[in-house]
């Protein structure tokens, strides 16, 4: 499940929404297009709290296609050798208190002692580190739209689509230096219950689809800095790729939800470029 801690983080950053739900229908006179749908998901939710009404299913069966930030994720694979540069010590970029605080994270939650620690991360990328802090801090007992999604879409036939590859969204990581990487890995150890408190309160409104509650979480202090990394470039270039696949049949979108709000968002975005984009409450 290590791209559910992956798309996790990257659901953190958000910015101001000038919508309030999750859900929209996308058309564009023009170009004749009518009968897609954009969603914004949480990646990860409590099992017992799972919001999943049954419109989504139904609108995703109205759909010949579902497009996901990355194609199939049930399936996906991950290189190790992305994660690890063998240029790089991990300890070289702590001090001794902070080496310190990590290999009594790795004992506690890892069951690893301090050498063990040390050599399965010695050349492992600081955010590698950081994916590992985060899926600690998640729900046991969880669910992913996504992989619901892509449960009825199997049952139905539906086509799979991508709007990028692993490599491609693992790639924004390795343009943060790894100092940066390193007050992330900090923030997340550190900041471990207000995370997990964010997280509870970031659920409740997701339940509510307050999508602009969801959207004031850009006050997150671990991505400062990074927004146009990890919201508003991915934004701008999904746009002409989802332009082309409306334009062959209609789509059901399926993004996180940080990926609707503001001037750079999605729903912004895809005003701009004439769409129409109507609201649907779930």
């Amino acid at each position: 499940m290590r791209w559910v801690a992956i798309l996790t983080c990257l659901f953190y950053l958000q910015s101001n929404a000038q919508e309030q739900l999750l859900c929209y229908e996308l058309s564009h006179d023009e170009f004749g297009i009518n009968g897609s749908y954009l969603f914004g998901t949480m990646h990860v939710m409590e099992a017992n709290r799972f919001f999943f009404p049954k419109k989504l299913s139904r609108l995703l069966q109205k759909s010949d296609a579902l497009c996901l930030e990355i194609k199939s994720i049930t399936n996906v694979h991950i290189d190790p050798d992305i994660m690890f540069d063998s240029t790089l010590n991990l300890k070289a970029y702590c001090d001794s208190t902070e080496w310190s605080e990590l290999t009594l994270w790795a004992e506690d939650k890892l069951y690893m002692k301090p050498k063990q620690f040390e050599e399965n991360f010695k050349f492992a990328k600081p955010f590698m580190l950081f994916q590992f802090i985060l899926a600690m801090s998640l729900p046991v007992n969880n669910k992913s739209h996504e992989q619901e999604l892509e449960k009825i879409a199997a049952a139905n036939k539906i086509q799979f689509l991508g709007l990028e590859s692993v490599h491609e969204q693992l790639n924004i990581f390795n343009q943060i230096p790894f100092d940066d990487q390193m007050d992330m890995v900090f923030n997340e150890l550190n900041e471990g219950e207000k995370n997990k408190q964010d997280f509870k309160d970031m659920q409740q409104a997701y339940i509510e689809q307050d999508l602009a509650t969801l959207c004031d979480f850009s006050s997150d202090k671990t991505f400062v800095g990074y927004k146009a990394l990890f919201l508003d470039n991915r934004n701008k270039k999904w746009m002409p790729k989802m332009k082309e696949m409306m334009l062959e049949e209609k789509v059901f979108f399926a993004v996180g939800a940080g990926h609707l709000c503001g001037e750079n968002g999605l729903i912004a975005l895809l005003k701009k470029e004439g769409f129409t984009i109507k609201p649907i409450e779930l």
